[in-house]
């Protein structure tokens, strides 16, 4: 992906009227980060935004389902030669069955992975709603911590972006024309 070397402010950051900001996820996938065609994707507004995110054929998106479940976040990571940015996943697998273990085995192992959040705070008219981590580098498992005493036995997961592999930029915004076309397109590549 190419980026702008403009260094300068082009614009005001500014204040929606009637606008509240919102904490939380309502939904959650992972995509196995070599599993988006990035020449057919489009990513735009200076690397910040995903405006057609495509998928190489035979390839989904894996739904991550739970109550209270998830967590994304950024991070600025001030680096010798740039600055670049650290993603981060939280998800808290609330039933431990097979499958379920077999995924967190599978990150164990390596698995690259990359994340689409659809958060509580989706904007003025739903152009705020989802976000996709580690686009770039993807990201790898850090913790996966289980305590039969803690938190009712779930398990927390977390997959960050590798240090020395930081993104160019924080959580993108994805956007495929507007909040509807977006949510259809997740439905029609989302594994059953």
């Amino acid at each position: 992906m190419k980026l702008s070397c403009d260094a300068k402010l082009a614009g005001k950051f500014a204040k929606k009227c009637g606008y509240i900001p919102k904490g939380g996820i309502r939904n959650k996938w992972y995509f196995n980060w070599d599993d988006v065609d990035r020449v057919a994707t489009q990513v735009v507004n200076k690397g910040t935004k995903v405006s057609k995110l495509v998928l190489k054929e035979g390839t989904k998106l894996y739904p991550a389902e739970g109550y209270k479940q998830s967590k994304a976040s950024h991070a600025l990571s001030i680096l010798d030669y740039g600055n670049g940015y650290i993603h981060t996943d939280n998800y808290t697998v609330t039933y431990r069955g097979e499958e379920e273990r077999m995924r967190i085995q599978e990150l164990v192992h390596g698995g690259r992975v990359g994340t689409i959040s659809e958060k509580v705070n989706a904007g003025i008219n739903g152009e705020l709603s989802f976000e996709i981590l580690g686009y770039e580098s993807g990201m790898l498992i850090t913790e996966d911590n289980w305590n039969s005493d803690e938190n009712g036995g779930t398990t927390t997961l977390t997959v960050a972006t590798k240090e020395g592999e930081e993104e160019a930029t924080g959580a993108k915004l994805f956007l495929d024309t507007n909040h509807n076309t977006t949510a259809e397109w997740i439905k029609a590549n989302e594994a059953a």
